[in-house]
Protein backbone atom coordinates (compact mmCIF):
# COMPACT_ATOMS: atom_id res chain seq x y z
CA UNK A 1 0.00 0.00 0.00
CA UNK A 2 1.24 3.19 -1.23
CA UNK A 3 1.45 6.31 1.32
CA UNK A 4 0.23 9.66 0.41
CA UNK A 5 2.87 12.04 0.14
CA UNK A 6 3.32 13.81 3.63
CA UNK A 7 1.43 10.53 5.83
CA UNK A 8 3.09 8.10 7.85
CA UNK A 9 1.98 4.32 7.98
CA UNK A 10 0.99 2.78 11.43
CA UNK A 11 3.39 0.86 13.29
CA UNK A 12 2.08 0.08 16.04
CA UNK A 13 -1.75 -0.31 16.60
CA UNK A 14 -3.12 -0.69 20.00
CA UNK A 15 -6.83 -1.23 19.94
CA UNK A 16 -9.03 -0.99 23.11
CA UNK A 17 -12.06 -3.04 24.00
CA UNK A 18 -13.89 -1.69 27.20
CA UNK A 19 -15.78 -3.21 30.22
CA UNK A 20 -19.40 -2.61 29.33
CA UNK A 21 -18.75 -2.52 25.63
CA UNK A 22 -17.37 -5.67 24.65
CA UNK A 23 -20.04 -6.23 21.77
CA UNK A 24 -18.97 -2.95 20.05
CA UNK A 25 -15.46 -3.21 20.58
CA UNK A 26 -15.48 -7.15 19.38
CA UNK A 27 -18.01 -6.56 16.81
CA UNK A 28 -15.53 -4.00 15.04
CA UNK A 29 -12.60 -6.06 16.04
CA UNK A 30 -11.49 -7.60 12.41
CA UNK A 31 -12.57 -4.88 10.61
CA UNK A 32 -9.73 -2.86 13.11
CA UNK A 33 -7.02 -5.66 12.61
CA UNK A 34 -7.42 -5.28 8.77
CA UNK A 35 -6.80 -1.71 8.61
CA UNK A 36 -3.57 -2.35 10.93
CA UNK A 37 -2.65 -5.12 8.61
CA UNK A 38 -2.96 -3.24 5.41
CA UNK A 39 -0.66 -0.88 6.44
CA UNK A 40 1.85 -3.16 7.89
CA UNK A 41 1.35 -2.66 11.75
CA UNK A 42 1.94 -4.71 14.84
CA UNK A 43 -1.02 -4.93 16.28
CA UNK A 44 -2.24 -5.56 19.99
CA UNK A 45 -5.86 -5.21 21.31
CA UNK A 46 -5.88 -4.00 25.04
CA UNK A 47 -8.91 -4.74 27.06
CA UNK A 48 -9.59 -2.16 30.07
CA UNK A 49 -11.59 -3.34 33.16
CA UNK A 50 -12.33 -2.05 36.52
CA UNK A 51 -10.76 -3.80 39.25
CA UNK A 52 -13.20 -6.24 40.39
CA UNK A 53 -14.55 -6.91 43.84
CA UNK A 54 -14.07 -9.84 45.71
CA UNK A 55 -17.19 -12.24 44.49
CA UNK A 56 -19.15 -13.81 47.57
CA UNK A 57 -22.14 -15.99 48.36
CA UNK A 58 -25.58 -15.04 49.81
CA UNK A 59 -24.32 -15.24 53.14
CA UNK A 60 -21.09 -12.90 52.26
CA UNK A 61 -18.52 -15.70 52.26
CA UNK A 62 -15.58 -14.81 49.31
CA UNK A 63 -16.18 -17.37 46.63
CA UNK A 64 -13.75 -15.45 44.90
CA UNK A 65 -10.84 -12.83 45.89
CA UNK A 66 -9.72 -9.98 43.43
CA UNK A 67 -7.21 -11.69 41.77
CA UNK A 68 -8.88 -15.05 40.82
CA UNK A 69 -11.75 -12.55 39.34
CA UNK A 70 -8.48 -10.80 37.62
CA UNK A 71 -7.27 -14.30 36.38
CA UNK A 72 -11.28 -15.15 35.49
CA UNK A 73 -11.90 -11.92 33.53
CA UNK A 74 -8.85 -12.37 31.61
CA UNK A 75 -8.83 -15.68 30.19
CA UNK A 76 -12.45 -15.12 29.46
CA UNK A 77 -11.27 -11.93 27.32
CA UNK A 78 -8.39 -14.12 25.52
CA UNK A 79 -10.88 -16.76 24.73
CA UNK A 80 -13.67 -14.26 23.34
CA UNK A 81 -10.84 -12.40 21.03
CA UNK A 82 -9.37 -15.92 19.78
CA UNK A 83 -12.79 -17.65 19.11
CA UNK A 84 -13.81 -14.40 17.19
CA UNK A 85 -10.38 -14.54 15.35
CA UNK A 86 -10.55 -18.11 13.99
CA UNK A 87 -14.18 -17.38 12.88
CA UNK A 88 -13.06 -14.67 10.76
CA UNK A 89 -9.80 -16.77 9.85
CA UNK A 90 -7.45 -14.21 10.60
CA UNK A 91 -4.59 -15.08 13.14
CA UNK A 92 -3.90 -14.61 16.13
CA UNK A 93 -2.68 -11.23 17.98
CA UNK A 94 -1.39 -10.22 21.27
CA UNK A 95 -3.95 -9.71 23.95
CA UNK A 96 -3.33 -8.15 27.11
CA UNK A 97 -6.23 -7.15 30.03
CA UNK A 98 -5.10 -4.02 32.03
CA UNK A 99 -7.43 -3.00 35.43
CA UNK A 100 -7.86 0.33 36.77
CA UNK A 101 -8.97 3.51 35.52
CA UNK A 102 -9.77 2.89 31.68
CA UNK A 103 -8.37 5.97 30.53
CA UNK A 104 -4.95 5.90 32.93
CA UNK A 105 -4.52 2.70 31.42
CA UNK A 106 -5.00 3.81 27.83
CA UNK A 107 -2.45 6.06 28.12
CA UNK A 108 0.13 3.60 30.23
CA UNK A 109 -0.55 0.96 27.36
CA UNK A 110 0.31 3.19 24.72
CA UNK A 111 3.43 4.03 26.45
CA UNK A 112 4.26 0.54 27.05
CA UNK A 113 3.67 -0.76 23.76
CA UNK A 114 5.05 2.42 22.03
CA UNK A 115 1.85 2.71 19.97
CA UNK A 116 1.15 5.21 17.32
CA UNK A 117 -2.21 4.56 16.54
CA UNK A 118 -5.09 4.20 18.92
CA UNK A 119 -8.62 2.51 17.93
CA UNK A 120 -11.86 1.32 19.60
CA UNK A 121 -15.25 0.69 19.29
CA UNK A 122 -17.20 2.60 22.30
CA UNK A 123 -21.18 1.42 22.98
CA UNK A 124 -23.84 3.58 22.83
CA UNK A 125 -24.26 4.28 26.79
CA UNK A 126 -23.30 7.42 28.26
CA UNK A 127 -20.98 6.34 29.96
CA UNK A 128 -18.87 5.11 27.23
CA UNK A 129 -19.54 8.35 25.35
CA UNK A 130 -17.86 10.30 28.77
CA UNK A 131 -15.26 7.75 28.54
CA UNK A 132 -14.90 8.30 25.31
CA UNK A 133 -14.74 12.05 24.94
CA UNK A 134 -11.91 12.09 28.12
CA UNK A 135 -9.88 9.60 26.17
CA UNK A 136 -9.52 12.34 23.16
CA UNK A 137 -9.24 14.92 25.62
CA UNK A 138 -6.20 13.31 26.98
CA UNK A 139 -4.85 11.74 23.31
CA UNK A 140 -5.27 15.91 21.31
CA UNK A 141 -2.25 16.95 23.05
CA UNK A 142 -0.26 13.83 22.31
CA UNK A 143 2.46 14.10 19.88
CA UNK A 144 2.63 11.69 17.20
CA UNK A 145 -0.31 9.67 18.46
CA UNK A 146 -3.26 9.08 15.76
CA UNK A 147 -6.69 8.11 17.63
CA UNK A 148 -9.17 6.11 15.49
CA UNK A 149 -12.88 6.08 16.79
CA UNK A 150 -15.28 4.21 15.28
CA UNK A 151 -18.78 5.12 16.86
CA UNK A 152 -22.44 4.10 15.90
CA UNK A 153 -24.41 0.88 16.48
CA UNK A 154 -22.54 -2.27 15.87
CA UNK A 155 -23.92 -4.05 13.76
CA UNK A 156 -25.10 -0.88 11.73
CA UNK A 157 -22.23 -0.63 8.91
CA UNK A 158 -23.69 2.45 7.21
CA UNK A 159 -24.28 4.40 10.28
CA UNK A 160 -20.96 3.72 11.49
CA UNK A 161 -19.11 7.12 11.83
CA UNK A 162 -15.80 6.94 11.66
CA UNK A 163 -13.87 10.36 13.63
CA UNK A 164 -9.77 9.87 13.25
CA UNK A 165 -7.61 12.60 14.23
CA UNK A 166 -4.08 12.88 12.56
CA UNK A 167 -1.03 12.59 14.24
Amino acid sequence: MAAEPGTRLMRRMLIGLFEGDEPSGLAQLTRLIGLARLQGAAVRVAYFHSIPRDRTDRHDRVIADRYREMVRIEEAMREDVARLLRAAGRPPVEVVVRFGAAVAEVEREVETFAADAVAFAPGGSLKARWRTWRIRQRFASACGVRLLVLEGPAGARRATEVAMRPA
